[in-house]
């Protein structure tokens, strides 16, 4: 009797090794739920809804007309010509402000004039310093220049900010910055706190396109935590178009002021 219950318990191999590879998944198992339980207890609350953790820097889009950029002639705009086929089809109002308040003409249809300036304020959301270590773009579409019209006065006199220049044409060109000392570099290392604000200026480029795009900041925090803050136009992408497919005019002066406006070859420059 006893030698037949011996038989019975006595496993066969390859049912020792079934029941070996099943203590494994079991241990496996138990440590993923362990794991989940981790997350679930860290990223959500009781309820089990996720609990968002607050970026580490504060970015804020400045208003187009609410600065001086760091630019020798940009902003400026580009206006459809299918909505106003030059300017002597706006009214004396707006034919005036097109110098003095180019960012009126967006309210006409018009998309940004490369290069597009994007002025940006950063401050840290908590008592720790952030250091912002980078910005990159992504290009979310592309099409034809925009046809239409622009005017810009070009000037020489820039407000020196810490400046990103982004060259839209190529998706995974290098990023150049330009520092307040108007040092060129192809790193980027500067320190944002709560208290004191920083700024930095995207001029985003496209010689040969209408470009839609957002852009990201890199960023590590004071325990040294890497993460990144993307960058848009209030939930849509920036936009910004070649000035190539159109017609520059010139403001005409006469005693009273602009006058007029007439089109000329463009005489923009890099000062």
């Amino acid at each position: 009797m006893t030698q037949r219950l011996g038989r019975i318990t006595s496993l066969p191999p390859v049912l020792k090794k079934v029941l070996r590879r099943g203590a494994i998944v079991i241990v496996v198992l138990c440590v993923a739920a362990g794991g989940a339980y981790a997350v679930k207890t860290q990223f959500f609350d009781d309820d089990g809804e996720a609990v968002a953790r607050p970026a580490p820097l504060s970015v804020a889009v400045l208003r187009p007309g609410s600065f001086a950029a760091a630019h020798p002639y940009a902003p400026y705009y580009v206006v459809p010509r299918k909505r106003f086929t030059d300017p002597s089809k706006l009214t004396t109002v707006a034919r005036n402000k097109l110098l003095s308040k180019p960012e009126s003409t967006l309210s006409k249809g018009a998309l940004a004039g490369s290069p597009q300036i994007v002025r940006l304020s950063l401050r840290a959301t908590s008592s720790e310093p952030v250091r912002v270590e980078g910005v990159s773009y992504t290009v979310v579409s592309d099409a034809r220049p925009l046809r239409g019209w622009y005017t810009a006065l070009p000037g020489c006199e820039i407000e020196p900010v810490r400046r990103a220049k982004l060259n839209l044409d190529r998706r995974r060109a290098a990023v150049r910055y330009v520092g307040v000392d108007k040092r060129s570099s192809r790193t980027l290392g500067f320190e944002v706190t709560r208290s004191a604000r920083q700024v930095i200026e995207l001029q985003a480029t496209t010689r040969r396109h209408r470009v839609a795009w957002t852009a990201s900041l890199s960023l590590r925090d004071a325990d040294g935590n890497a993460s990144t803050v993307t960058v848009d136009d209030n939930g849509k992408p920036f936009r910004v178009t070649s000035e190539r497919s159109s017609s520059f005019y010139s403001p005409v002066y006469g005693q009273s002021g602009i006058i007029g406006y007439n089109r000329i070859r463009p005489r923009l420059n890099d000062c």
